[in-house]
Order: C-alpha cells, then sequence, then structure tokens
C-alpha cells in the first residue's frame, strides 16, 4: 500500500458480540479496498482493518487480534462496535467502556450499531445526544441511560466525531456510510453494485436469504424499505409507510411493488424472517423473546410463520445452523492466523 494513504478502521470485538457482523464488516469494507487500489489512482486512501479484543471483562487495554495489512503498531482512526446478540438487555464489559473512552480522546471516531450503543452510551460521550438503535433494545437503552435521547426512526444518526445505526441493515448502512465518507463516492456507488447486485458477492452471507433491492433509483420507496428496517419489519402499517414515502397509499403500492417485485406486507414479512434467521444463529435469545421483538402475537404464531417461509421450525433451524457452542474467542484464535475470516 506504498504511497497510498491509509484509514485505519478497528472492530471491537467485545464478549458476546455479534460474531457474524465483525466477519462480514471485514469481508465488506476489504471488497471496498479492493476496488480502491484496483483503480490506481494516485493518492486513493485505502483501508486497514483490525479487530481489537479484551483479555477479560476489566480489561482496559485491548488486543489487536486481526490485522488486515500489518504494517507498524496498529491505530484505529474509526472504531466499529458491533451489535450484542446475547440478551437485549446486555452485560457492559468495564474495560471495554474505558478503553473506547480513551481511544475517543486519542481522536477515535466512535461508530455503534443497534445494540452495541450500549457500550457506547455507557462511556458517559453521547449524554444529552440522540442516539440510533433498533426498536427491540431501544426501551431498555433509554431506562438504562435516561440522560441519552433514543431515536428508533432514524437509521444513521451523526454527531461530529460519534455515529450510531439501528435497523435490520445497519452494518450494511455503516459500511457504505463510512466508504463513502472515507473513500468517496464513487468506490461507495460500485461497492453497493457489487454487494447488492450480484448474488455471487454473498448476498446470502449479509441478508441471511434475503437481498433487498435497493438500487432501483425510486428514492421514495427507498425511504420505506428504510423504515420497514428500523423497525425489522414489525408492527408497520400501509398509512405510515405512505407517510413516511410521501406518497397516496394506491401510488406506494404500484411503485412498491415496481421497485422491489414485493408487496409492503411481503416485504415486512420477509424482513422479519431475516432478522428472525439471523437472531437464531447468533444468539441465545428465547423463541419467546424472539417472537416478542418482531412483533408475532406468542410463539405459536411466530413458529407458523418461520417454518413456512424457511420449512424448517425455529428451534429445527437453531440447532442446524445455530453456533453451536463456538464462542467469539473461538473466532478470534482464528483471526490472528488468517486474512479476512469468513464465517
Amino acid at each position: 500500500m506504498s504511497g497510498n494513504a491509509t484509514h485505519e478502521i478497528g472492530i471491537v470485538h467485545y464478549p458476546d458480540a455479534q460474531v457474524a457482523c465483525i466477519l462480514g464488516l471485514t469481508d465488506f469494507l476489504g471488497i471496498a479496498t479492493g476496488i480502491a487500489r484496483d483503480q490506481g489512482r494516485s493518492g486513493q486512501t485505502v483501508l486497514r482493518i483490525t479487530h481489537w479484543k479484551p483479555i477479560d471483562s476489566f480489561d482496559a487495554n485491548l488486543s489487536c487480534v486481526y490485522d488486515s495489512a500489518p504494517n507498524g503498531s496498529p491505530r484505529p482512526q474509526t472504531l466499529i462496535i458491533p451489535p450484542n446478540m446475547m440478551h437485549p438487555d446486555p452485560h457492559i464489559p468495564a474495560g471495554v467502556v474505558s478503553w473506547l473512552r480513551n481511544r475517543h480522546a486519542a481522536g477515535a471516531t466512535l461508530v455503534s450499531l443497534c445494540s452495541g450503543t450500549f457500550l457506547l452510551a455507557a462511556t458517559g460521550l453521547v449524554d444529552g445526544q440522540s442516539v440510533a438503535t433498533n426498536q427491540a433494545c431501544g426501551k431498555m437503552l433509554a431506562m438504562r441511560f435516561p440522560k441519552i435521547i433514543v431515536d428508533t426512526d432514524r437509521r444513521i444518526i451523526e454527531n461530529d466525531d460519534i455515529i450510531t445505526a439501528g435497523g435490520f441493515l445497519s452494518w450494511i448502512d455503516i459500511g457504505l456510510f463510512l466508504v463513502n465518507r472515507i473513500l468517496g463516492p464513487a468506490i461507495r456507488e460500485e461497492t453497493a453494485r457489487l454487494i447488492l447486485d450480484d448474488p455471487r458477492a454473498g448476498e446470502a452471507r449479509f441478508f441471511n436469504g434475503f437481498s433487498p433491492p435497493q438500487t432501483h433509483g425510486d428514492k421514495a420507496v427507498l425511504k420505506a424499505q428504510e423504515w420497514v428496517h428500523m423497525r425489522d419489519g414489525a408492527g408497520v402499517s400501509l398509512a405510515a409507510l405512505a407517510r413516511v414515502a410521501g406518497l397516496e397509499r394506491r401510488t406506494l403500492l404500484r411503485r412498491f411493488a415496481n421497485a422491489t417485485g414485493m408487496t409492503p406486507i411481503e416485504y415486512c414479512r420477509r424482513v422479519r424472517i431475516a432478522r428472525a434467521r439471523e437472531l437464531l444463529e447468533g444468539g441465545e435469545l428465547s423463541q419467546k423473546v424472539i417472537a416478542q421483538c418482531l412483533g408475532y402475537r406468542d410463539v405459536a404464531s411466530f413458529a407458523r410463520a418461520f417454518s413456512k417461509a424457511v420449512s424448517l421450525a425455529p428451534g429445527a433451524y437453531r440447532e442446524k445452523f445455530g453456533r453451536k457452542g463456538n464462542s467469539p474467542s473461538d473466532f478470534a484464535a482464528n483471526d490472528s492466523n488468517s486474512g479476512v475470516a469468513c464465517g
């Protein structure tokens, strides 16, 4: 990478962090770096991706366990805090919080995704500010940190050197946001085209079997889609969706179907199922909690909808595709011995 500027993005691999997000973002940002490098423009910034892991919950000196481009001591300019997949009221490691506060004081931009905002809020750096998160953890976040303003309606909130994102596709959203911010709009567009349009680019990895059309160019429909994503497809009415899009209901139905190939109801259903798959694969939330988070009346109605869509009952799906005892430390051990690790 000689001759090019480098921007280091660190991903915080704290206990119970969503491993799929860590590995997916690593791949995603690696693709953007490859595109930037292939363009061969003099002075083009490239990305260096690092993973940071505490030895224990009280250790305030996190270690770099993965480096995509080792060259001198790693020093992340941007730090991403991925979501927690274990519980809607997660444990907050004190050492990690202290480390984040110190890195921010040293000049790093902090970025939280969904429930990763719990760790960010614990630093005290967002007191009095609005933060984005998803509906599933919004109420608990507001209860635990009454000094912050929780916003479950906005996809991304940028406050100078602190950025928060919420919703079903927050890590894809933030990946594109950072690529645009650091590498520029041209590389952002090419990365989006590759990731979102080409099934061979790993749509199943990023969207758990659902690749929502987002390159159709209808801005009103995109607003509606983003609003659905922020709610994980739950509790969405056609009237509210039309208001968000700024369209009459009949116009929304027609344009939504033309842009996505689905009705809004079908789109919401697919988003909910995709989110359910993610929760079943990556965490240990009970089916009852998952059903409540995604707006199903009860576990039975959730199980019926899931089984119909996936051809497996939720319990059988978790047994087949869940982590099966793998812990984040298992993946971290692989990080230090490979390039971009893939789940």
